[in-house]
């Protein structure tokens, strides 16, 4: 039996090391600040070409040459967010290019919409995200979870483009720990 099998070069050259200094590292913080699964929030960004076509096709035996396709590299990028104990699904945030788009916030009611020409998370955008849209959700799913008032929220980041922003976070008893590379 075979089997179609992409090759990957992230696990080879993953860095246990780190990996266990890391685990050491997130076990300490949530022993020190007895964090539940309520507290701990992971964020990450993926994006779609949502206009890209398929590279193979089939055809028919007599077919020789296939048509020509031109490449749409339309271009979104999603930002999810939740916490640990899979209670709460922050919306997610989508980055497109366009402000008049499909996605507009009042036709769009299950994400935030924001716009970049390259349609990338920016500075700015995660800037705002997070202030205005994680913060206060985080902190309302933490008031209603009953964790009275001196509570804190840890959030995660995944090599993302926005792993230079470790000053926004020390704010509103928010923190943020970096996972390490690969």
């Amino acid at each position: 039996i075979f089997k179609f099998l992409k090759i990957c070069g992230d696990k080879a050259s993953a860095d246990h090391e780190a990996v266990e200094k890391f685990i050491d590292k997130f076990a300490k913080v949530i022993a020190y600040e007895n964090l539940t699964p309520e507290q701990i929030y992971n964020t990450d960004e993926t994006s779609m070409l949502w206009r890209y076509c398929p590279r193979k096709t089939l055809t028919t035996a007599d077919e020789t040459a296939s048509t020509g396709i031109k490449d749409a590299k339309d271009r979104i990028t999603v930002l999810g967010c939740a916490n640990a104990a899979g209670m709460h699904k922050c919306k997610l945030a989508v980055i497109g290019k366009s402000l008049s788009s499909l996605f507009s916030e009042k036709e769009f009611l299950t994400s935030h919409y924001y716009a970049n020409k390259k349609a990338w998370i920016t500075r700015n955008i995660f800037s705002h995200w997070f202030h205005k849209r994680f913060v206060p959700a985080a902190h309302a799913h933490c008031r209603e979870a009953g964790l009275g008032e001196d509570y804190k929220i840890l959030l995660f980041l995944v090599n993302c483009s926005t792993d230079s922003l470790a000053e926004i976070f020390i704010k509103n008893n928010v923190y943020a720990m970096y996972f390490p590379p690969n």
